[in-house]
């Protein structure tokens, strides 16, 4: 058998006579490809490509997932700063609100004091003879006669009263701390080693949820800065009506003593 001849099919043109192999040759020379018992060098690189490409999709889709962790870590901190920003306007106002309310009850006071003199000014007029004797009497009377004015009860906004509350300690703490910034050391971009343990997608939904948090407290600082400021602006109105009332009272009381002294 070992010397069988393997004849091609002389029949066919696509075979000729040289074609032929006996059965030691054939042995020798075991098919090879897809239909043989080995793989070609050609399907050996075409999968080594696929694993490669395969690898570089997974690399390129950890890539996309650590820079959307960085940017809403830096959207987190933009949030974080407007709330600091926030919190410390609406102390301002309330601190100013403080200094207006304190202003307005000294115009009240003031001009409680020029109603009282402007009656010891008629007595002067009705009775300009005996001006020292009367206006050392009625000075004890004014001063024991004299309405107290209560200090004014603090009329800040209650809704940027709450919004502080709720904003200063997100806004006062630090980027470790704040809870949209606890990303176990998001602070430093997590190396190769860590990425076993760190879950982009979880630290992208958590700073997500924690964005979505900080612009709820930021838009309730904004309501109730508005309010707060609207309410100083009637307070400012008042403090400018009553200074002008001031003013005119001092005015017409220097003239009817200008008179009175001529």
């Amino acid at each position: 058998m070992s010397g069988s001849q393997y004849l091609s099919n002389t029949k066919s043109s696509l075979f000729s006579v040289e074609d032929d192999i006996d059965d030691e040759e054939f042995l020798r020379h075991p098919p090879s490809g897809r239909s043989g018992y080995m793989i070609s060098n050609e399907d050996s690189a075409q999968g080594n490509n696929l694993q490669d490409l395969h690898q570089q999709r997974l690399e390129a889709h950890r890539e996309i997932q650590s820079r959307i962790v960085q940017t809403s870590q830096r959207s987190l901190s933009l949030l974080r700063n407007s709330e600091e920003i926030g919190v410390s306007t609406a102390e301002e106002l309330l601190r100013q609100r403080e200094q207006l309310e304190r202003t307005e009850k000294r115009l009240d006071e003031i001009n409680t004091t020029l109603r009282f003199s402007q009656k010891h000014i008629q007595g002067i007029k009705s009775a300009f003879g005996s001006f020292k004797n009367y206006l050392s009497g009625k000075t004890g009377e004014a001063q024991s006669s004299r309405p107290k004015v209560d200090s004014p009860t603090s009329n800040s906004s209650p809704l940027l009263l709450d919004a502080v509350e709720n904003t200063k300690p997100f806004a006062g703490s630090s980027s470790q701390d704040h809870p949209g910034l606890r990303v176990r050391g998001l602070a430093q971009q997590p190396s190769p080693s860590y990425a076993g343990r760190f879950d982009p997608e979880k630290q992208i939904n958590e700073n997500l949820n924690e964005m979505v948090s900080s612009i709820t407290r930021l838009k309730g600082l904004a309501h109730g800065l508005g309010e707060e400021i609207d309410s100083q602006n009637d307070l400012v109105e008042n403090i400018i009506s009553k200074t002008e009332r001031a003013d005119i009272t001092l005015q017409r009381q220097n003239k009817d003593m200008t008179r009175i002294l001529k």
